[in-house]
């Protein structure tokens, strides 16, 4: 019985390392985000909530649609153009707009993609700029390049943007309910003062 414990054991952990690794989410280092230092900025202030980068590096994950919906960057796959799709670059910085921004109504991301030992690496918005600049999160660390390298530049970039009802306000059936009873209350007791 030992022996096959032992063998179901020795045959698991096989599986388990020669299985195919899938992609995770890793959040960016504190700096790509804070003002001063962002990756996404507008001045001196950082235009992004959060960074999130795909793993393993892939040189062939570019930054469609289709990519960054499978990837689920911050938690979502209902991303969608904002016409703004796989714009060239080709440097290590630059500058970004949000076509037709509507903050009230949807949340927006940029996702860069550069070459080898990178992978996608998408940035939230946080709806206080509508452009801005951008420099190369394309560096080592966190990324790890050969030799003395220490930045790629940017192949190209995405916004992509999602539909988010929570940040459009509509009043709920209920509170209009409440507002109406307290007024036809207050009408109540109006008439009975007045009688």
């Amino acid at each position: 019985m030992k022996k096959y414990l032992l063998s179901a054991v020795a045959l698991g952990a096989v599986a388990a390392f020669s299985a195919p690794a899938s992609a995770a989410l890793v959040t960016c280092p504190a700096s790509f985000i804070a003002d001063g230092t962002a990756k996404v900025f507008n001045g001196g202030n950082s235009a992004v909530s959060g960074c999130q980068i795909l793993t393993p590096p892939s040189p062939s994950n570019v930054g469609n649609i289709a990519n960054i919906n499978a990837a689920g960057f911050f938690g979502y796959s209902d991303w969608v153009s904002n016409s703004q799709t796989q714009i060239d670059s080709n440097a290590s910085s630059g500058s970004w707009t949000i076509n037709g921004v509507d903050f009230a109504a949807y949340d927006y991301i940029i996702v860069f993609k550069s070459g080898q030992g990178t992978n996608l690496t998408a940035f939230l918005f946080n709806e206080e700029f509508a452009s801005g600049n951008w420099s190369t999160p394309f560096t080592d660390p966190p990324f790890d390049f050969p030799g003395a390298a220490t930045k790629r530049d940017v192949s190209h970039y995405t916004i992509a943007k999602r539909y988010n009802p929570t940040t459009t306000e509509v009043p709920e059936p209920a509170m209009i309910g409440l507002l109406g009873l307290g007024l036809v209350g207050l009408g109540v007791a109006r008439r009975r003062k007045a009688a």
